[in-house]
């Protein structure tokens, strides 16, 4: 799969918090995932950072033999964990990993609350370009289903951090959206 940007401009603060309204901005996106990117926005869902995956790797190595794609969410959304179990029974080519992560940047406290779903091809498989198809029709027809992002993003804070971090959990992702949209 092709690269739409270097690895190192997906590392940094620029390549995030992505308004897709602005037409350079959407070039900035894997070409394979723009489409599922641009529903879940338009669903509501906030797109923290992407990558489609499927991008050349060692293939000598006996595990990890291809790169693993990603979408991160912030605010926090329980879509990651949703697609995570609508895929895992219907596509045996992927392995897939929906998780919850808060982490502190390079340690200089620039703090980051996401929720992320991750895809890997798996490595008995070669790399073929029609696996990626079939994942990302099943991913985008999922999303079709689903409702939009609820406006109220503290229910599912709560749930990550718990009632009494919830205060602490605003302010993190307050800040965030404050850094990224500048």
């Amino acid at each position: 799969m092709p690269r739409a940007h270097s690895r190192k401009l997906g590392e940094l603060d620029a390549s995030n918090w992505k308004n897709l309204g602005v037409g350079r901005n959407a070039s900035r996106i894997d070409p394979a995932i723009r489409e599922i990117v641009s529903s879940l926005n338009s669903k509501g869902y906030r797109t923290f950072s992407s990558c489609s995956g499927g991008h050349r790797a060692n293939l000598r190595r006996r595990f990890d033999r291809h790169e693993s794609g990603y979408i991160a969410f912030s605010p926090p959304s329980r879509i990651p964990f949703a697609l995570y179990l609508a895929l895992r029974g219907r596509n045996q080519d992927f392995m897939f990993e929906a998780e919850a992560v808060i982490h502190d940047g390079n340690g200089d406290r620039r703090e980051t609350v996401y929720t992320q779903l991750d895809w890997q091809l798996v490595d008995q498989n070669t790399h073929r370009r029609e696996y990626y198809e079939k994942l990302f029709t099943e991913m985008k027809r999922i999303i079709e289903r689903f409702p939009g992002q609820p406006p109220d993003q503290k229910e599912v804070l709560t749930g990550l951090l718990g009632k009494p971090q919830l205060r602490l959990g605003s302010r993190i992702v307050s800040g965030q959206m404050k850094r990224f949209t500048r």
